[in-house]
């Protein structure tokens, strides 16, 4: 009878257990991050082809081009503004940048990207110079991790700005985008989230 007992028991609590974890399991959901394209200027981002979005789970946030394409021996480059707002109580910290270039090169051709991130009156900033050689055309993705996470002020909206310079060397047959087609983002700004 004992033993039934504990047998009962046993199962009545791994029941309860089970019902408990998928709600223990979820995460309060992020704050909604709001962002503003102060300006663009350059030659990769001509007037209204540049935007920025967070994601669906406000956990990231990107920056896209819709015509900043490389052919071969040419360059292009883009500074962007972004005014980047939060809602009160809240911080964040900007964790890793992660770029995204759709290449189409072939033998005897590279690509380069430099990236430079950095908000206006903030210590922090990010940067990546990386290559790729051809042929290639499959995505191509860098990241720039953040050592020691600087978070933003409290209560305070802070300009993002991001300078992107993106080359191509070979025949005006190769070319790189700097956009993941699929996704259509550019560069992927993730964060962490922190109450005040």
């Amino acid at each position: 009878m004992f033993r039934t007992n504990k047998k009962a028991a046993a199962t009545l609590a791994g029941a309860l257990l089970a019902t408990l974890l998928p709600v223990a399991a979820q995460a309060a959901p992020a704050p909604v991050i709001t962002l503003k394209v102060l300006g663009a200027f350059g030659s990769g981002c001509p007037a209204g082809t540049t935007s920025a979005q967070p994601t669906a789970d406000n956990t990231a946030f990107s920056l896209s081009y819709s015509d900043f394409r490389v052919y071969g021996n040419d360059y292009k480059s883009c500074k962007v503004s972004i005014r980047v707002s939060v809602p009160q109580g809240w911080t964040y910290a900007v964790t890793s940048v992660i770029n995204r270039v759709t290449p189409d090169l072939g033998w005897q051709s590279w690509a380069r990207l430099q990236m430079n991130a950095w908000f206006t009156g903030s210590p922090w900033n990010a940067s990546a110079n990386n290559s790729i050689n051809g042929p290639t055309t499959n995505l191509w993705t860098t990241m720039s991790n953040v050592g020691t996470l600087i978070y933003a002020p409290c209560n305070e909206s802070l300009d993002l700005n991001v300078n992107n310079t993106l080359r191509v060397k070979g025949a005006s047959s190769n070319s790189a985008e700097l956009i993941d087609t699929d996704t259509k983002a550019s560069t992927i700004f993730n964060v962490s989230w922190k109450k005040c």
